[in-house]
């Protein structure tokens, strides 16, 4: 049985996984590891996953946060930096939509056609 109390401790660990992410993102791209600015905590206390409008508020909180987390790499000028930004953004959102682990969340990361999962077919239209 869920309780009031199971949902705010899976909330609280939400939110101190989420901070995770950033530290991840560091890990994988040593040039965030200077720049303490490269952390993010998404807290989401004040939603209810149960409503698809806070799902998709949470979702774009996280995609916020990734792109946060993964600014250092934003320079579109550069091919390499456009690669490394992409690559950051994509594993940090990856990492805070499972530590979140709710299924809605989850279902709106698999669908995002901005994101490439490995394994992912093209959609291909009904007219070939």
């Amino acid at each position: 049985m869920i309780t009031a109390k199971n949902v705010r401790v899976a909330r609280f660990v939400a939110v101190f996984g989420v901070a995770a992410l950033s530290c991840g993102a560091a890990l994988a791209h040593p040039a965030a590891e200077s720049d303490p600015s490269n952390k993010a905590v998404v807290n989401y206390t004040d939603l209810n996953l149960s409503s698809e409008a806070d799902v998709r508020a949470l979702y774009a909180r996280l995609q916020r946060a990734s792109a946060r987390v993964c600014g250092d790499y934003k320079d579109l000028r550069s091919l390499a930096m456009k690669r490394e930004y992409e690559a950051c953004y994509q594993e940090s959102l990856a990492r805070a939509v499972d530590e979140v682990n709710h299924s809605a969340v989850t279902a709106m990361f698999a669908a995002d056609s901005r994101v490439k999962v490995a394994g992912r077919v093209a959609k291909v239209s009904a007219n070939t």
